[in-house]
């Protein structure tokens, strides 16, 4: 599980732990050199068979800094998820399995025009999805999508604005099975006197130092993610990335 390889029990109490850790001498000058420490550590303790990482993830509520996520087994079938643009995903989940639909029912679900159902359909046809039926503007889904990931873990890196990072993670829960803020362990201290925000909200507080020291004040529970669309939308933009990395 990727949050165990990174993140430990947190402290049992954060007032003791305040009152007898000093605040670290040495900061980060830039949330990239955050980012880019956290993403070093992570590389080297996750399964990399099994797991993985992309940076700046966007699935419509805003850009995640890291999204960490693990793999079903036989993902690489699921790789052809990342052909298909984002939002067309879950069109194609939605579509009824082994029962013909038309044109008209396409149009209906998605509210676009009927030369970009068209181009859409035909798409999934290419793909192995879809056949077109000999009966006129009649469509079959043959093949079901099936997720590239079974769990994804989405992280907003601040420096100290712990709010706005908060704000951002709570979006983040739309597709993430858990969300996390990362801060500095140089400036976390006024997040952790609002540690009860991140509890009410279910978003995980870390803090990493300069020397590598990740930190944990609130560990979250895993979820299911609050949106299917989202959830689909993340699987096609991770799949992309890894037949395509940046």
């Amino acid at each position: 599980m990727i949050t165990a390889q990174l993140f430990t029990q947190p402290e049992t109490s954060v007032t003791n732990y305040m009152a007898h850790t000093n605040t670290p001498t040495m900061r980060f000058n830039t949330e990239a050199q955050l980012v880019s420490l956290f993403e070093g550590i992570v590389g080297h303790k996750i399964d990399k068979n099994s797991s993985g990482l992309i940076s700046e993830l966007e699935c419509g509520d805003g850009i995640a800094d890291l999204a960490l996520y693990e793999l079903h087994k036989g993902w690489k079938n699921s790789l052809i998820l990342g052909e298909i643009p984002p939002r067309w995903v879950y069109a194609l989940r939605n579509l009824p399995y082994r029962k013909n639909f038309t044109t008209t029912d396409f149009i209906s679900r998605t509210n676009v025009t009927r030369n970009t159902t068209l181009q859409m359909l035909n798409h999934y046809v290419e793909l192995g999805f879809c056949v077109k039926k000999d009966k006129y503007d009649t469509w079959a889904k043959i093949k079901q999508p099936r997720p590239l990931v079974n769990r994804i873990i989405a992280v907003e890196a601040k420096l100290k604005h712990w709010q706005r990072a908060l704000t951002q993670a709570v979006r983040y829960r739309d597709y993430a099975n858990q969300s996390w803020v990362l801060l500095d362990e140089y400036s976390v201290r006024p997040a952790i006197k609002n540690i009860q925000q991140f509890k009410r909200l279910n978003i995980g507080l870390a803090a990493l130092s300069t020397s590598g020291n990740i930190t944990t004040y609130m560990l979250p529970q895993l979820l299911k993610p609050k949106s299917t669309l989202r959830f689909w939308q993340a699987n096609s933009e991770i799949a992309r990335r890894l037949i395509s990395p940046l």
